[in-house]
């Protein structure tokens, strides 16, 4: 139930990074050095699909040509011969994913003995050479491997494929062949298209690829800009929870305070504040260790009621709400006059949710002094610098409720 009284509140305008996030391995446009996201993308995508595509439109102009020719003989035994090289490259590219020049010259002189082969598997009947199935096999062929092989020797190949083509021709019409010059021409224009596509295709993956790479380095930077700012004020933080109030209690009390005790707090100040120079701040830890690391050092009789589900959240997150677990304790003792005090911790999702409270006096947070500001530097700007809250809701005579939550919702 909540308690009514005047609220004192502070937000965060931003979470806390994600611990562990791994950026893109990044690629200059030149492409040296490991691809990057897109690049590998577009790779992966080349290779699983292309030579599927390839076997599937070579089987399917095989059979069609077969069937324009008479049934059995050398034509139906080219045509299974096709076919089943389709299939060779096919399986060649799923055992080896990286180019291989060696298959692309084996490739080579098969399409090449294809080409030659123009007078048994083109039936006389037909007069156009751009609808011959030899032509659209080496048309599907030559672009391929400028999709699957380095520039240079794709290049060369189509055009060796090109003068098989024109060959091929000759042969099956020694009296007419020029009129297959216009297609074996476009052959090589169609080689040059898909090589600058591809070109084109990867340029624009690694420069996608580098301006991953550059709001990557960005948000770095800022992540671990904000951790040293973070780091200062958790310290500055950590600093007056320690050293400032043993220095303050010494003041108060003068020379009755007994020097064992003080020797002990001040051991204690400086081991937590060596602790905190120490601070991984892109690390996870325990939630409910670090609370109950923090609560066993008081004297009070603290009642924990923990939920089940706590489990690890960023550091910088956790340390906040240790150390403001940690001042609203030490507010119990010193200033309301009561033995016992109450902390809860819940989480729902990633979302964390701690109280602190206590049946003493109450205060008016708005009549705080000015010099008395531990409850605003040591818990409210303290969780708004990891991007929580702090809500204070106490009033006199009613006790205190501290609300902690991580990550602000």
């Amino acid at each position: 139930m909540a308690l009514k009284g005047s609220h004192v509140a502070a937000e965060g305008d931003a979470r806390g990074p994600a611990a562990g996030r791994r950026s893109p391995p990044a690629t200059g446009p030149t492409g040296r050095g490991a691809p990057g996201h897109a690049e590998s993308e577009y790779t992966r995508f080349v290779r699983r699909y292309v030579s599927r595509i390839r076997l599937v439109m070579v089987s399917c102009c095989a059979v069609l040509g077969a069937a324009a020719m008479p049934l059995g003989g050398l034509p139906s035994a080219i045509a299974a011969a096709v076919i089943a090289w389709g299939l060779v490259i096919y399986l060649l590219d799923r055992e080896d994913r990286r180019p291989r020049l060696i298959v692309l010259a084996a490739d080579t002189a098969v399409m090449t003995a294809l080409c030659l082969t123009q007078g048994l598997t083109v039936p006389a009947t037909q007069t156009l050479h751009g609808n011959t199935w030899v032509l659209v096999v080496i048309s599907m062929v030559m672009t391929a491997h400028q999709l699957l092989y380095p520039p240079a020797p794709a290049l060369l190949a189509a055009a060796l494929l090109a003068l098989a083509d024109l060959a091929g021709a000759a042969i099956d019409r020694p009296d007419g062949w020029t009129y297959a010059l216009p297609n074996g021409c476009w052959l090589l224009v169609q080689a040059g298209l898909a090589q600058a596509l591809h070109r084109f295709v990867l340029r624009r993956s690694r420069a996608a690829d580098a301006a991953a790479a550059t709001a990557e380095q960005d948000r770095r930077r800022y992540e671990v800009a904000r951790a040293q700012q973070w780091a200062e004020r958790e310290y500055l933080a950590t600093l007056h929870d320690t050293a400032c109030a043993t220095l303050l209690m010494v003041s108060l009390r003068g020379h009755s305070i007994d020097p064992a005790v003080l020797r002990a707090q001040a051991a204690k100040d400086l081991q937590r504040l060596a602790a905190q120079t120490e601070t991984i701040a892109t690390a996870e830890t325990d939630v409910a260790g670090e609370l109950r690391a923090e609560i066993v050092d008081f004297d009070l009789s603290v009642l924990t009621e923990f939920g089940d589900e706590l489990g690890s959240a960023w550091r910088p997150a956790v340390t906040a709400l240790r150390g403001s677990v940690g001042e609203a304790l030490r507010n119990v003792e010193r200033h309301t006059n009561v033995s016992r005090a109450t902390v809860t911790a819940t989480r729902v999702g990633n979302r964390l949710l701690i109280t602190v409270s206590d049946e003493g006096a109450g205060f008016d947070p708005e009549r705080v002094p000015d010099h008395c500001q531990g409850l605003e530097h040591s818990i409210i700007q303290r969780m708004a610098s990891v991007g929580g809250r702090a809500v204070i809701d106490s009033r006199p005579g009613n006790g205190t409720r501290i609300r902690l939550e991580w990550p602000r919702v």
